[in-house]
This record gives C-alpha cells, structure tokens and sequence, in this order.
C-alpha cells in the first residue's frame, strides 16, 4: 500500500470521474478544461473499448499461420508452399511452449488487442461484422480468441523484449509521466505488474494525481467493463494495485512493488514484423541466449536460481539485482486469480560467460509440476527439457562460454530432451543418473553426449541439421547401455513429419493488421516526437518524476547504442533490423546524444 504525502508530483490535482464509482470500479477521468500535465485521458472507456468476457486460461493454438505472419514462411516453413507448411522442428518446440505458457491466462493478448483496436487500426467489425465495439466480442469468436493469441505471443521476441526492458530500468514516477505523455500523442501501451504470484498485463488508459499520488487508470482484462487504478507514490517510488479494491488508501491483498516490477510495452514494439525469430538457427550470429520455463499446470508457481561467476541469483525475489546482460520477465498471462509464474530470460553473452539455471518452486507446494525449460543459444541447437519437478532434486541447464549444454537432471527426476537442429528433431529419454550434453554446431551437426554420474561418457549420438530423405524427421531415440565399459548405443526410429495446413483467410487477416500496424505506427510518429519534446520539458530532472541521470530518456525508446546493446546483446546492426529504425527511435536517439 502506497500512503506516504510527496509535495512534489508528476501531476497537478485532477477531477474525479462523472461516470462515478460503483462497488468494483473508478469513475472515467474527466479531463475537461485541465492542463494535459496534470490529466491525461486516451478516452479508453472498458464497459466499450474493453473486452466483456475475463481474461481465461488454457493452452493456445498458436500455430503455422501465425508463425508465417510473425516470423515470414521462410523462418518456419522447412517445406510446403501455398496452403501447407511443414515447420522446422524448432519453430515447432517454439510454438507448442508458448501455447503452454498460456494455460495461466491470455492478458497480455487481451491488453495489446484492446488497445490496437482503441487505437483505431482494427475494427470490431473485423472480428464481427454485427460488432460495433470491442465489448460486442466474444470469446468463443475463433478470430478473437486467435487473435489474443498471437499478440500474447509478441512478448516472446526482441523487438518487444527490448522495449519493456528499457522500462524496467525506470522508476514508476517516471513511468507514469512517459506514459501520460504519450497518451497525449495519441500513442498505445500495455503495462505489466509482477510480484512473487506472477505476471499480469493491462491496458492503461489514462494517468491524473489523486491527492499526493499518482493513478495510472486501467482496464484490467480480469474485470470486464470496470476501471481499476494502479496508485504510485513518487516520494517512495512504490506501486500498488489492489485488483478489483476502489479503495487506493486501504490495505487490500493486492500487488504491490517498486522499480524493476512495473513496465510499460509502446504499441510500437509489436508493429514491426516480420520480426525475428527466436528459435532460427544463426550457426554462430547473434549473441544472446534466450531461456523460457513454462508449465502446463496453471497453479504452478516457478523460478529460476541463476548462477554466473559462482553467485547465486534468485529470480523469485524481485529486489535482486541482476547482472549487467541478464533480463528476466515472467510470462505475463495471469488468470483473475494472479497466480502462475511462468518466465523468459535474455543472456548477453558478450557480458555473461558460463552460467547455469535451475528451475526453482514459490511457495509451499510439495505435489510433482509438470516443466518445460528450453534455451535458444546462438551456436547450439534449441533444446528443450521436459520433466516433472518432485521437488526432491536439482534440473538445471548449466551452458559454457561457447554455448556447451549440459543437461543434469536429479536421479529418479521423470525428464525428457528435445533436440531441434535444422530438418531433425530428435527426442531422448534421460535415465536416473544420466546427464546429457549437447555441443554447438560444427559443420551443422550437433554432438550429444549421455554422461554417467561420475562424468564419464557412456553414449554418443551426432545430430545433422539434414536428413537423409531431406524431409523433416521426428526421431526417437531410446539408450541402451553398454556392457563391460563399452559405449551404450541409440535405438533409433525416425518419422516424416506431415505438412500443417495454412489458413489462407487467416493469413491474409493477419498480414492486413501487420500492414495497419505500420500505418500506425507512422501515423504516430510526429505524435511520439512531440511527446518526447514535452518529457524534456516536462520531466528534466526533478527527483520527484525520476527524470535524471539514472533513468533517461533514452530507455524509453530503446533508441540509442547503449540501451540496445545493454537490454538485448544485439549489435548496431541487429537493432536496426530487429526494429526496423523506426523515425520515432531514431530522432530520440539522435536528440539525447
């Protein structure tokens, strides 16, 4: 809870709503005759703009198509043209994680498909012909639900993961008054909360002072057709949310938290596709390592204890500092009952040498979780572990400088390894006391190693980005060992992998709004500039709204060298392909230099 006075704030005293207040929601903002620094107001309105149905859990059906517009076919699609794609094995691995990662809710897809439509570049009536508002929508409507999904899906690429994390370094004063600005030019965000039950997203749409605090209005996709209010304190730089309470000044059993748990996501981000992937294989290009943990299981409350130069850091604990090239976000997702921590992390590997991540549980539960924890190294293929943490024991990912996987599970630990490289997808049980290693590319075959508990070799299976029929092959894999000292063999047998059909119309869907993303994106880049000549204006370096040094104006954006390199390891290169050196970034850059 948020209570301490400030006599400085971002903004000046604003009226209270004439919608009024019920029970579960805040009146709408009325902004009229006010000054936009002290009331800022998108005119979002949830009972309209908001979806009427919750926010639901259960996994996705993200899929080829979606993948095609994502990414572009030539990323995913290792055969088949037209209305077939067979996926390359990786993309494959990609998807179904993600898919799973949606069994804790679909916020984020709820909160960025609201606010594009807000924003004007879709129409009800694109889901719905008998809609006139986002409210009209239902879930049940395959485009609707499709849709979400795939814009849950965007917080999984560079692109948006570099534009959060540059809000991540901000205190939520700063935080507030970015966003209350950019409203004002007409520009679109989603916000994430995170505290130790997990993520949530939502869509904030206006900012005003109430009092000595700072409201940051939200339509929260948990409680359909209501405002909700996220209250900062700009002299403690704290937050605080009481989901569903109306009563900022109250102790409630809400979420709270400081710099580092609350961010904003600029529309922006998710607008510059083909964006790219994150499971291709680069055979040595790029430089960052992206590792997500997800889980079946919507109850389960998960982290990871990171380990780098023999110090431990533990990601369940929001205060903890981490390393210079290392950035964590659970999964935004929640269900309405804020639970579920589901979690990607981006490694520099030019900053982080050898590191290792074991998975780690919240909370008191003791029952098995079903796991999932992959990596996309840039000189290995992507692996993927799945297992069932009995909380008796160690899984953990431990990677070498050159992006050597080793893989040690805790004996008696149910596990399996995916190993996707180029046309092959190869599967393998772990034993108890069985550890695996899987090497980077050389010549684009993989070596995988089995390794006993004394470390010693026992089996050995090459993995070629190639297959014989030059289709794309399922392989399994079953070890047996060795006798007398002797190497232990693979039983192999091997299945093509039958074309996936595209959904032409739903492609076609999903390229138009890729194509209205970019006009609103250039519609809103004379808004952005403005902005950020006002934040200069209107933020300089008063402690109270966080505009010094230490934030900058530069992390908005993620604009400028220093900000790209620090929140994704890319080069100068990478940042421009990757976000496509957008006007708006660019001038930002330019003028902060």
């Amino acid at each position: 809870m948020v209570v301490a006075p400030t006599e400085q704030s971002v903004l000046a005293d604003s009226k209270e709503g004439s919608a009024g207040e019920s029970s579960n929601s805040y009146g709408l903002p009325d902004c009229t005759g006010q000054d936009s620094a002290s009331c800022s107001y998108a005119g979002f309105n949830p009972a309209v703009d908001g979806f009427s149905f919750e926010n639901w859990g259960g996994a996705g059906n993200l899929g080829a198509t979606d993948l095609i517009a994502m990414f572009g076919r030539k990323k995913v699609c290792a055969a088949g043209s037209g209305n077939e794609c067979v996926l390359y094995p990786a993309a494959q691995q990609w998807a179904d994680q993600v898919n799973e990662s949606m069994a804790g809710g679909h916020c984020e897809g709820m909160a960025v498909t609201s606010a594009l439509i807000h924003g004007g570049y879709l129409a009800p009536s694109d889901f719905d012909p008998a809609a006139k508002t986002t409210f009209d929508l239902a879930q049940d409507n395959p485009v609707v639900s499709g849709t979400i999904e795939y814009w849950f899906a965007t917080q999984n690429v560079e692109p948006v993961q570099r534009a959060y994390q540059a809000f991540q370094k901000k205190k939520p004063s700063q935080i507030a008054a970015d966003l209350a600005l950019g409203l004002q030019g007409g520009a679109g965000y989603t916000l994430g909360i995170y505290s130790p039950d997990g993520g949530h997203a939502v869509t904030p749409i206006a900012v005003t002072n109430e009092g000595d605090l700072i409201a940051i209005h939200v339509y929260d996709n948990n409680y359909p057709g209501t405002v909700q209010r996220i209250m900062i304190d700009p002299r403690s730089e704290q937050w605080s949310y009481g989901a569903g309470s109306t009563n900022p000044q109250a102790p409630t059993n809400g979420w709270e938290g400081g710099i580092g748990t609350i961010e904003l996501t600029p529309m922006e981000s998710r607008l510059q596709t083909p964006f790219p992937a994150p499971f291709t294989d680069k055979k040595g290009g790029g430089k960052t390592s992206q590792i997500m943990l997800t889980s079946p299981d919507p109850d389960a409350r998960l982290g990871v204890l990171l380990t780098i130069d023999g110090k431990v850091y533990d990601t369940r604990d929001s205060s903890v500092v981490l390393p210079a090239g290392v950035n964590i976000r659970s999964t935004v997702g929640s269900s309405p009952v804020l639970l579920g921590n589901w979690m990607s992390m981006t490694i520099d590997r030019d900053q982080v040498g050898p590191f290792a991540a074991e998975i780690a549980r919240q909370g008191d539960e003791t029952a098995p979780i079903p796991v999932t924890m992959s990596i996309d190294d840039p000189t290995s293929p992507r692996v993927t572990l799945r297992a069932i943490d009995d909380d008796q024991g160690a899984i953990v990912f431990d990677v070498a400088r050159d992006g050597a996987l080793d893989l040690k599970v805790a004996a008696a630990t149910s596990a399996e390894a995916n190993v996707a490289n180029g046309l092959n997808s190869a599967n393998f049980s772990l034993p108890d006391g069985v550890n695996m290693r899987v090497l980077p590319f050389e010549n684009g075959v993989a070596e995988i190693g089995f390794f006993d508990e004394d470390d010693r070799l026992i089996g050995e299976f090459p993995l070629s980005d190639e297959s014989e029929s030059g289709a794309v092959t399922e392989i399994q894999a079953e070890f047996q060992p060795g006798e007398d000292g002797e190497l232990g063999y693979f039983e192999v047998t091997e299945e093509e992998v039958a074309p996936e059909e595209v959904d032409e119309g739903e492609l076609s869907w999903l390229e138009e709004l890729n194509e209205a993303g970019e006009a609103y994106e250039g519609n809103n880049n004379s808004g952005d500039d403005n902005g950020d000549d006002s934040a200069d204006d209107n933020t300089g370096g008063s402690d109270a709204t966080g505009g010094s040094d230490d934030t900058g104006g530069s992390d908005d954006t993620g604009g400028s060298d220093d900000s790209a390199d620090d929140n994704t390891g890319g080069s100068e290169d990478s940042a421009d392909d990757d976000t496509g050196g957008s006007d708006d970034t660019d001038k930002v850059a330019e003028e902060e230099e």
